[in-house]
């Protein structure tokens, strides 16, 4: 048995050395990443600077094009936005940001799924893992799911979803499209063919997560310029929805801009990919609009 316990304690020593130089090699491997969406969130992460930021999801990243903004505002900008992602990752990254300097505007596009509505919100914590040790990140996961900061202690488990592609991408340097100052402008026009012509949500809980984690958003905004805003949508939105939000917004002092049902983009072919996300022409055009609300309704500094 006294053998048996003593080969049993090797092995997890070993298993826990191999995993701690699993984990120092991969978290140099990413963080020399320069291009792709490993690229993009190393930028946000360690390096972003930028007086506005731009936070949210794939309509956050295909919707807002830094370089107008910029060029009419006379500040640099950054989209810090990313697919299938909302206000916790764009809570956890804003605090990142905030370690190097405060933005002077910052700009939170909301969508139901993923700020209000209730899911599986561990999906939100990819890209986070890897940034764990950073401050404040590991607060969020126990906001999430408490059980992770057990699965946190393995330096592969940070990795294990992206790492083979993230070695292949270190390796071979293969370039990918990390946007224009974190905008990616999607090409081409709708094909109605391929939609619905109308659009139904359905009955989603409440999730009061998600509504805390836009309070510490807000907190972490501290003294920066910070609007809420939702992006035009091809079907329009039933305003009632996203109610507990402006309701947080109102409360708060905060900006709550809905471009939502503007007419000028419901149901405007011209302007969309498809039924939530703007093509190149509207991204633009919603840019523009935006740029005039924020110069006529708020001070600018």
């Amino acid at each position: 048995m006294k053998k048996f316990l003593i080969k049993i304690t090797i092995l997890f020593m070993i298993i826990a050395i191999c995993d701690f130089l699993f984990g120092k090699g991969m978290d140099y491997v990413v963080n020399h990443i320069e291009t792709g969406g490993q690229g993009r969130d190393n930028y946000i992460c360690n390096t972003a600077e930028e007086d506005i930021l731009i936070f949210g999801s794939s309509r956050a990243v295909h919707h807002y094009n830094s370089q107008i903004l910029e060029d009419s505002l006379g500040l640099t900008c950054y989209n810090c936005g990313d697919d299938g992602n909302g206000i916790i990752l764009s809570y956890g990254r804003l605090l990142m940001a905030k370690e190097r300097h405060q933005p002077k505007i910052i700009i939170q596009d909301v969508v139901l799924g993923f700020d209000l509505h209730k899911d599986d919100n561990n999906k939100y914590l990819g890209w986070l893992k890897a940034r764990y040790d950073r401050e404040g990140i590991a607060e969020i996961f126990d906001m999430v799911n408490s059980e992770e900061r057990y699965k946190m202690l393995s330096q592969m488990y940070r990795y294990n979803s992206k790492y083979l592609q993230n070695i292949v991408v270190y390796a071979t340097g293969i370039s990918f499209n990390t946007g224009i100052k974190g905008f990616r402008p999607i090409a081409g026009e709708m094909d109605t063919m391929k939609i619905r012509k109308t659009y139904e949500v359905k009955k989603y809980d409440i999730d009061t997560v998600k509504l805390n984690f836009i309070k510490k958003f807000i907190a972490a905004a501290d003294d920066s310029q910070l609007y809420f805003v939702v992006s035009p949508i091809w079907y329009g939105m039933d305003p009632d929805l996203i109610t507990p939000i402006r309701e947080i917004c109102q409360q708060e002092n905060i900006p709550f801009i809905d471009f939502s049902n503007n007419p000028k983009y419901v149901y405007n072919n011209l302007y969309f990919k498809d039924g939530t996300h703007l093509n190149a022409r509207g991204a633009d055009e919603f840019t523009k609009d935006l740029i005039q609300i924020l110069n006529k309704k708020y001070t600018i500094e």
